[in-house]
């Protein structure tokens, strides 16, 4: 049962990422590209994404714990857990942007877009390790 908590959470948070990096291209639209007329909902993409993160960085965990319970070992599913270890210092950039901006208001266009290109990149790389997840079910849990 604890293998499956891993991979749940991650789809969940995945999907809910996609969300949330939506948000992200409405803001961008308005502050880069000049689009008007444009609402951005601000406390939705902020609460939103720190429980992305949050859940990515906690269910990391969980899929430690998941893999030693399950294979007495870590680390043991190559490039799935290589691009897990990659994801937390752009989760925990993502965080520490995003707190930075949420709680100092001011003027700024650096900040946002490393936050947003960081952040995207995350999307891409939590799509890559539900793919590889996928596989790892198939081979190693299912199979």
């Amino acid at each position: 049962m604890l293998m499956w908590i891993h991979p749940v959470l991650q789809t969940l948070a995945v999907v809910l990422s996609l969300y949330v990096l939506y948000l992200g291209v409405i803001r961008f639209r308005f502050a880069h590209l000049k689009h008007k007329g444009i609402l951005f909902p601000w406390k939705q993409h902020v609460s939103q994404g720190i429980a992305v993160m949050t859940v990515w960085a906690l269910a990391f965990v969980i899929g430690l714990g998941a893999a030693y319970a399950s294979w007495h070992g870590v680390f043991i599913t190559g490039l799935h857990h290589q691009v897990g270890v990659l994801m937390l210092p752009l989760i925990a950039f993502g965080l520490g942007s995003g707190f930075v901006m949420d709680r100092v208001k001011a003027k700024r266009t650096v900040l946002p877009l490393a936050h947003g290109i960081v952040n995207a990149l995350l999307v891409l790389l939590a799509l890559w390790q539900l793919y590889t997840g996928i596989g790892i079910l198939r081979d190693m849990v299912i199979g």
